[in-house]
């Protein structure tokens, strides 16, 4: 069969493989990568797992099309015609993943952050990071709320790596005070809501680029600082607080045009999230919606999550 010739080539000891070029053909929009439950619309971004872990990979693309993937560390396996599973190295860390089209272009450039298991902690601290303690039992029994199995750890070396076409992981980090490395638990649905929200913010005049990230992950050390609530979503990594930056003043921009920046442009854009349900293509991902106006800390801003249900203040 013909993804049975395309899986050899791919694996080759899963280094970078290098089948013959179709020449002439060009990458098709409808072609996109797919990781796990996700299908990302563009060409750039990141994925997280576990040491060891099994995560399957695809593109949409037809059988007749073979794509192939660049996979130098880890095991790569082909399932099927352009599908993967790639099992993740046992060292935790940041690695590569190139998916070529059958011409050899680039389709998509992930990187994959390989986490540091939770049983890392000792004391609430990872590595000379706090960390706290997260709830020793989930909320009404809930399984978003079980403690996260890892933490991505971010150093120097790492913090602006893209993790879509406009975010960086830095941008998710704890607020708190410490040194590298960091560490933080991030849902990659979180990032693809996002990058949606921007898209959909562009017939308004923003785009993603303008979405500034207040408050992203939260250690349950730095969520007890705040005295936030002791189940906050941003424990794990589903929640940002965002608003409009457009100009890079560090405020909400004037979202609603009424020459005036305060809550109402917190609402507006509330607002025009809450419209994104409409679309069964990010339904699923928008739960939470919070509408805070400005204090003597801050501007205003919108609260974003991706909890299963909804909810709204």
């Amino acid at each position: 069969m013909a993804w049975k010739r395309a899986a050899e080539i791919a694996l080759v000891c899963c280094v970078a493989a290098c089948p013959i070029a179709v020449l002439g053909e060009d990458r098709i929009p409808t072609d996109r990568f797919r990781a796990r439950s996700l299908t990302y619309p563009y060409d750039e971004g990141a994925i997280w797992a576990m040491p060891g872990e099994k995560i399957p990979l695809a593109v949409t693309a037809p059988a007749t099309r073979l794509h192939w993937i660049e996979a130098p560390y880890g095991a790569l396996v082909a399932t099927g015609p352009n599908k993967w599973t790639w099992e993740a190295p046992v060292k935790p860390g940041l690695y590569r993943l190139k998916v070529k089209t059958p011409a050899g272009d680039t389709l998509a450039d992930f990187s994959a952050f390989v986490m540091v298991p939770s049983k890392a902690v000792t004391n609430g601290v990872l590595n000379r990071y706090d960390i706290g303690e997260y709830p020793e039992s989930p909320l009404k029994g809930n399984p978003i709320y079980i403690p996260p199995k890892g933490f991505i750890e971010v150093t120097r070396q790492n913090e602006d790596t893209k993790v879509s076409p406009n975010f960086r992981i830095k941008e998710f980090l704890a607020k708190q005070k410490g040194d590298y490395p960091k560490y933080l638990v991030l849902d990659e649905r979180l990032v693809y809501l996002l990058e949606a929200i921007g898209a959909h913010l562009k017939p308004l005049g923003w785009d993603a680029g303008d979405i500034f990230v207040m408050s992203g992950y939260r250690t349950p050390y730095y969520n007890k600082q705040l005295d936030d609530t002791k189940y906050s979503l941003h424990q794990w990594g589903k929640a940002a607080d965002i608003f409009l930056d457009k100009d890079n003043d560090g405020l909400m921009d004037d979202f609603n045009k009424d020459d005036a920046i305060d809550r109402r442009d917190a609402v507006a854009l509330a607002e025009m999230i809450e419209r994104l349900l409409k679309g069964a293509d990010l339904s699923a991902y928008i739960g939470g919606i919070g509408i805070y106006g400005a204090t003597s800390a801050h501007g205003p801003f919108v609260h974003v999550d991706t909890r299963p249900w909804k909810a709204r203040w």
